[in-house]
């Protein structure tokens, strides 16, 4: 391995633990109190070593929410490995769902950075590259979307109405279980599961028809 080579991956490496440091910190602190000298002295570097790779502290909060909302849209691309509208929605809800409570704290850390971000203080190839990604994510809702619609299950209210929705009531689901909303009464978290999809499926009452979501 030459010079050159070597330099690149220690880069990559410090880069790597720059970000799985500020994690872990953030796990236990909210980020607002975490500063990038408490980092640096975790990291036993520099707090300039740091500035090499994050030109600030919310360039480091925006890398650590990009890089949650691409495990997200990989999670949700699987939802193509089904055949029809509603087991692709089905999986796809899911995804949702294992990728938010799978690692709860993972979860939190990402959503607090990306509350806490001061977006104008992040370069531009981060910021694009967190605008892209929430296209990308669209994107694939969109699609299963339109495919309930040309299966004839989808009602006329219209594809962002529709899908905001859904993902509003998904969101506020997984927000219950985080919060601790229920705790004695939820048993089950699979019977949890059913239900959201009941819900969003069949409507809250028993009058409700399948497909309008």
């Amino acid at each position: 391995m030459g010079v050159s080579e070597r330099k690149k991956r220690e880069f990559a490496q410090r880069e790597a633990d720059i970000l799985n440091c500020a994690i872990e910190l953030f796990r236990t602190k909210h980020p607002s109190l975490v500063k990038m000298d408490d980092i640096a002295k975790h990291l036993e570097i520099g707090r300039g070593t740091i500035y090499l790779h994050f030109k600030s502290k919310d360039d480091l909060m925006a890398r650590i929410q990009y890089e949650d909302y691409v495990r997200l849209r990989e999670r949700l691309e699987k939802a193509f490995d089904e055949k029809t509208a509603i087991e692709m929605s089905r999986r796809a809800i899911r995804a949702y769902i294992d990728h938010c409570l799978g690692d709860k704290h993972m979860y939190v850390v990402a959503k607090q950075c990306g509350v806490n971000l001061n977006i104008e203080n992040v370069s531009d190839d981060l910021r694009k590259l967190l605008t892209d990604e929430r296209s990308n994510r669209l994107s694939l809702l969109e699609k299963i979307y339109k495919q309930a619609k040309n299966e004839n299950l989808i009602n006329s209210r219209g594809t962002y109405p529709n899908v905001a929705v859904a993902w509003g009531m998904i969101r506020g689901a997984v927000e219950v279980i985080l919060d601790g909303h229920f705790q004695n009464e939820i048993k089950s978290e699979k019977a949890y599961l059913d239900t959201i999809e009941h819900v969003l499926f069949f409507g809250l009452f028993s009058g409700g028809s399948k497909g309008e979501t």
